[in-house]
């Protein structure tokens, strides 16, 4: 039982750490860029160049010693942030230790001792993250250096990527040829997994596209600062008078310090701020402070299982569900005080050193949490570096819808996206709030009404301007925003999905760089609804990518005339600009279950009907099953309720 606990916690932490642990050196520097034009329109083509700039783990940073030189891991790879989980650590050196410490965690699960245990699994955890750990003054204990391009994509193009020539060698292929481990063999390749903006790139050239790197966190104060030369950069390497910006996710603390502080109008195109932490995240918050729902078997019985399966993994949706039954058979009091005490043990002992210490994981605490916070975790001396920091940030956060407004009227033209109406890891205190699974809606809206999530604001919901204002369902207002008429909302958008997101957010983001037809959300919105729905689109991309590629020879005409009117049929669905979940799902389906009567599937492809029909039944019949256990035991494990039966 402790040992499954004991994977519960480790999965909570690895996940809580892919989203915080990233950071960068806190000094500003100059950097070396070519100043001269490197466009043929030389400016005069009227597309004004874009400048993206990123969220977590969409910069590569390479933690490095007192030298300057890339830590390694055993297996010769460098301790890299922002590529991928596998490289943030050494992982063969952290499976070592696991494996040493098997024979002491077997004995103090069998003494019942849970402190010896918590040492034992902490003090791997503490070897894994201690490269990426902070001073109390918020400057960090290892140096780092990021994957930064001072030049556009279409050079991107032709630059190698530094983590690709690393990866040689780091696995092998089954005759021992070394292979790289990742797939980006040049700098585009990189940029494109984070951000897929070659439609605008199609549109107006690779050459006026461009991507902020930097360290995600670190020092954001002076992330913002730097944008300043970049955009300087752009302008010459283009021949272009203004630029266009994207800010997303974190990037929108970026957003708030450089409107704040730094911007030039004059040189501004449009901004896009597309799911940014403008006012930041109760997850991060939540975390910091040690605010989980763990002491509340309401939600660990019912909620917790459902929620963290839905965010990662929706597939197995079913087995979530079984497991709310299964999870009663754990005491109450041993399931949370064990979550509980573990998370709290690992703040202070391990993640606190990285997020508590580091200036913009302050960034990303919610300005009504600020001051609390703050005052408990860093106002003593030892932090006043740090907190001196992280006021002067505060103060712009409070005021960022403000500004916004302001730029506006004075011509600035600032558009936002915001998903909402999925709930946040339930494994912390604001969890059932309106948010995209990573960042709460009002944040990423600046300020729009939500009701809970799959709610409404009910009959006599009075509106803040306008009904007009209201979605059709009625579960927001976005007339309280700081952009009701230039603000659109994407219902079940997951922050999560938003790099597959080509054909819906990163295409009105696209659409809003490229068409200037498009002046708001509601009346000249170039056909896109201000309130529309998260479309997912990822198995019809795989299934169309199948079929093109499949060797159609030997196939009845018959079924090819139907894949042919399915394919035509999804590709009428994706190019609409009101978007409908259950119109993409229908497309979805047709298009597969033509290919199954056709043999065009993969292999290990179950049929139309088991995935259509059979799964989804099995997955409602799964969740009656946790819904009817729900409503007899409620927030109380079996033991709980048979002693209160009694």
């Amino acid at each position: 039982m402790k040992k499954i606990l004991a994977l519960v916690l480790s999965a909570f932490i690895c996940l809580s750490c892919a989203y915080l642990a990233f950071a960068q050196d806190g000094t500003a520097a100059s950097h070396e860029w070519e100043h001269e034009v490197k466009t043929d329109c030389g400016g005069e083509c009227g597309n004004s160049p874009v400048i993206i700039i990123p969220g977590i783990m969409q910069s590569q940073t390479y933690v490095q010693d007192k030298e300057g030189n890339d830590i390694l891991t055993s297996e010769g790879f460098p301790i890299l942030e922002g590529m991928d989980l596998t490289f943030m650590f050494d992982t063969e050196a952290v499976k070592r230790e696991i494996k040493e410490a098997i024979p002491d965690i077997l004995k103090a699960i069998l003494k019942r001792d849970r402190d010896e245990l918590f040492d034992i699994l902490l003090g791997i955890f503490d070897d894994s993250f201690s490269d990426h750990y902070f001073n109390p003054d918020g400057t960090r204990v290892n140096s780092a250096a990021t994957d930064e391009y001072w030049y556009s994509l279409a050079e991107c193009k032709e630059m190698p990527d530094k983590s690709y020539n690393y990866a040689k060698g780091y696995s092998k292929d089954e005759n021992g040829n070394p292979l790289p481990s990742t797939k980006y063999q040049n700098q585009y390749d990189f940029i494109y997994r984070q951000v897929d903006i070659s439609a605008f790139c199609e549109k107006c050239g690779y050459d006026h596209a461009y991507y902020y790197a930097y360290s995600s966190f670190g020092n954001i104060l002076e992330t913002a600062e730097n944008l300043n030369e970049y955009i300087d950069m752009v302008k010459y390497q283009t021949g272009h008078d203004k630029v266009s910006l994207v800010f997303i996710s974190l990037g929108g603390t970026v957003a708030n310090t450089y409107l704040a502080d730094y911007v030039d109008p004059d040189e501004i195109d449009r901004v896009i701020l597309a799911a940014c932490a403008t006012d930041g995240s109760y997850l991060l918050s939540d975390l910091m402070a040690g605010k989980s729902t763990f002491n509340n078997g309401y939600v660990l019985y019912n909620d917790l299982i459902p929620n963290i399966v839905a965010i990662a993994a929706e597939e197995y949706m079913s087995l979530a569900y079984l497991g709310n039954v299964i999870a009663r058979a754990i005491p109450e009091d041993v399931f949370s005080d064990f979550l509980q005490e573990a998370l709290e043990r690992a703040l202070d002992e391990v993640l606190g050193k990285c997020i508590r210490n580091c200036q913009s994981m302050w960034a990303l605490v919610p300005s009504g949490e600020y001051e609390e916070l703050s005052a408990k975790y860093i106002s003593d001396e030892e932090h006043a570096p740090l907190k001196e920091m992280t006021d002067r940030y505060y103060k712009i956060q409070k005021n960022a819808a403000n500004r916004v407004k302001e730029l506006e009227a004075q011509g600035m033209d600032i558009f936002v996206i915001s998903g909402y109406n999925l709930e946040l890891p339930a494994a912390v205190e604001h969890y059932a709030v309106s948010s995209d699974n990573i960042i709460q809606a009002t944040s990423t809206s600046m300020g729009a009404v939500f009701a809970p999530v799959n709610g409404t604001l009910g009959d006599g919901y009075t509106p803040v301007l306008d009904a007009s204002y209201v979605s059709p369902d009625n579960s927001v207002d976005a007339g309280s925003c700081a952009l009701p008429d230039k603000t659109f909302f994407v219902k079940n958008q997951s922050h999560l999905t938003l790099q597959s997101s080509i054909n819906d957010v990163i295409g009105l983001c696209v659409a809003l760089l490229t068409d200037k037809t498009i002046t708001d959300a509601r009346e000249n919105s170039g056909g896109y609804a201000q309130f529309n729905e998260y479309r997912d689109f990822r198995k019809i991309d795989s299934l169309l990518y199948d079929y093109a590629k499949a060797d159609k020879s030997g196939i009845k005409q018959s079924k090819l005339d139907a894949c042919e009117e399915a394919v035509q049929y999804v590709n009428e669905v994706k190019a609409k600009r009101e978007w409908k979940a259950d119109e993409a799902k229908e497309a979805e389906e047709k298009l597969y279950t033509a290919m199954d009567k056709a043999d065009l599937l993969s292999d290990n492809s179950e049929s139309s009907f088991v995935r259509y029909k059979l799964l989804p039944a099995i997955e409602k019949i799964c969740k009656a099953i946790s819904d009817f256990f729900k409503l007899i035991f409620k927030g109380n494990d079996y033991y709980l309720f048979t002693i209160k039966l009694i």
